[in-house]
């Protein structure tokens, strides 16, 4: 089904803001890249009459998909118990830079897309890292514990540490 200009406009307004916004976030400006970009959740949730009562996982992800300008680039992939599994295909301005500290301000969009749903975005895998094409995610109610879920800024983190001891 070919796309309306509504959704191609839509979809050029993402890709020129999260151009924008990486490029403040790979300056040291995350704090206000995130900020900026859950105000600009807030309003696309609005925009789109986001579900405001908690959903499970599986609802959780449909709801994500539906909230983003393309949903066929943002696939769930598979859903395991509470947990709902999808990737990002959408080339990221971050891809092969190695800054994934950058990454987790820009997915505080992702993450405010969710949160009032009841639900918790966490970037398994993300195009920041070297070699990789697209981005791994997971989303699970709030409710539940997540340490299983490790977010992959904090695992190439410790993954450096360890390597330079």
């Amino acid at each position: 089904m070919p796309r309306t200009l509504r959704q191609r406009s839509e979809a050029a307004l993402f890709d020129g803001t999260l151009a924008f916004v990486a490029s403040l976030a790979r300056m040291g400006l995350r704090a206000t890249t995130a900020s900026f970009l859950a105000g600009v959740a807030a309003l696309v949730r609005r925009y789109r009459r986001a579900r405001t009562d908690a959903l499970g996982a599986e609802a959780l992800g449909k709801e994500w998909q539906r909230l983003m300008p393309n949903p066929k680039v943002m696939p769930i992939t598979h859903v395991e118990g509470d947990t709902a599994y999808g990737e990002i295909h959408v080339h990221c301005p971050l891809r092969g830079t190695g800054d994934v500290k950058a990454c987790h301000a820009l997915m505080a969009y992702d993450r405010a897309l969710v949160e009032p749903a009841g639900g918790r975005f966490v970037v398994l895998q993300s195009q920041a890292e070297p070699g990789v094409t697209h981005c791994r995610i997971a989303i699970r109610p709030q409710h539940l514990p997540a340490d299983d879920l490790v977010h992959a800024h904090v695992r190439v983190d410790a993954l450096t540490r360890r390597a330079a001891e």
